[in-house]
């Protein structure tokens, strides 16, 4: 099956909260067996607008997520995708990200006043008004009274969106105070109310109980895989879990009973390396990379790029002073060769180099012009910085062994579905072989 993309009507949202009305009459006239309406929920995109590639099997992107959400519109369902915040990680992503957004039908983004990136808020806001995307900045933590409030109406329901707090300082009855306070009067009808946090489950579960009635669904921050298809069940009840990264999305379905009876069920839609890329969305991406990114660059980096003492951390090419055998067989490993990758595949961009580049990992800059001798994934990514160590020779100031949840911060679950072997890995990056009986180094 093909899809096509159409843009949809806009809405908006924050921590947020939205009661959606659909008349009774309306109710009775559709199919018990279809929900009246459907919320489509992401979160903590992170910058990542597509998969990085570096392992099939990976889920989400842009492109992909797309032919899901279209698959999740048909079928005369009224539909309200909503993105949670945490989509943000630079300023030059805005306007790319609100035109993909705008296309894959999204009503609302809810974003942290730091997604502004020292942006005049205002300008990164036009970006998604300009796209029919509404937009809500959380309040920070720890204030009192109404929280700021979005009204409008979509596929036959009143929407009111409530933005919370973008921290969880605040205690759960003091949300519960300020979301009760804001909360209009109902309308007729059945009503059901959305609340969306940034809070972990445990926090979202005590904060239900404190708003009994007043909420009916409490989606809040999300969390890495759940299975590596992403189908796990979602457990009944009122706290809805999110997914990261765009790797799956919630699905809630609401249906109203012809007797005034409310049922809420939820589900993950994995972001399938299966699906059909948008081509549409995909150029945009691809215009992203070749565009966007490199215009960032080059990031703001200091003059002392060479010495390595005044830089803060030693790279291969000094500790290959003193270890000459060991630079040799790190050259000859795909960690040394991990910016060349990434500038090949034209993805020299936050979201790769912070697994990709030690400069970046170091300072959250990168010149690709000039570059840090020996950049990538070096000596200091594994072993530590080195500079008392190359200073001196002291063995007590440099890390000799690694294990595996070390490598697995980047050979993780999102970026290896098959799984990450630990041991065959490590002889492929292995400098010398190790004596009889020794650790690995």
């Amino acid at each position: 099956m093909t899809f096509l993309l159409g843009v949809a009507p806009s809405l908006p949202g924050g921590i947020v909260a939205a009661a959606l009305c659909l008349s009774t009459s309306e109710a009775a006239s559709l199919p018990t067996s279809l929900p009246q309406l459907r919320v489509i929920y992401s979160t903590d995109t992170s910058g990542q607008v597509d998969t990085c590639g570096c392992s099939g099997g990976q889920h989400g992107g842009f492109p992909r997520r797309a032919t899901a959400l279209r698959g999740l519109s048909d079928g005369g369902i009224a539909v309200v995708p909503i993105d949670g915040g945490g989509l943000l990680t630079a300023p030059y992503q805005a306007p790319y990200f609100a035109e993909t957004y705008g296309l894959m039908g999204y009503r609302l983004v809810m974003l942290d006043p730091a997604e502004a990136q020292g942006r005049e808020p205002a300008g990164v806001e036009a970006s998604f008004r300009e796209h029919g995307v509404q937009v809500i900045w959380r309040p920070a933590a720890g204030g009192a009274g109404p929280l700021p409030c979005w009204t409008a109406d979509a596929g036959g329901c009143h929407l009111v969106a409530i933005a919370g707090p973008s921290g969880p300082e605040d205690a759960p009855e003091t949300l519960a105070e300020r979301v009760r306070a804001t909360l209009p009067p109902r309308a007729g009808g059945p009503t059901v109310v959305l609340l969306s946090t940034r809070w972990p489950l445990p926090a979202n579960q005590r904060l239900s109980q404190e708003l009994g009635d007043a909420v009916d669904v409490i989606v809040g921050a999300s969390s890495p895989a759940q299975t590596r298809d992403y189908r796990d069940p979602i457990p009944e009840g009122k706290v809805v879990p999110a997914i990261s990264q765009g790797k799956a999305l919630t699905v809630i379905d609401v249906y109203f009973e012809p007797d005034g009876r409310k049922r809420i069920q939820a589900r993950f839609e994995p972001v399938s390396p299966g699906l059909l890329e948008d081509p549409g969305i995909k150029a945009i991406v691809e215009r992203y990379y070749t565009e966007a990114a490199p215009a960032s660059r080059p990031a703001e980096a200091p003059k002392d790029t060479v010495d390595y003492v005044m830089r803060g951390w030693a790279d291969a090419e000094t500790c290959g002073t003193c270890h000459p055998k060991e630079l040799e067989a790190w050259k000859g490993t795909a960690h040394a060769k991990a910016i060349a990758t990434l500038a090949q595949a034209g993805r020299l961009v936050d979201e790769c180099l912070a697994c990709h580049s030690e400069e970046f990992r170091q300072r959250k800059a990168f010149d690709p012009v000039r570059l840090v001798p020996g950049d990538g994934v070096t000596c200091a990514t594994c072993h530590g910085d080195g500079l008392i160590h190359s200073m001196t020779g002291r063995v007590d100031y440099i890390r000799r062994t690694m294990d595996a949840q070390d490598c697995m911060a980047c050979h993780n679950e999102e970026r290896q579905p098959a799984g990450f072997d630990f041991a065959a890995s490590h002889d492929k990056i292995r400098h010398l072989p190790a004596p009889t009986g020794a650790a690995a180094e």
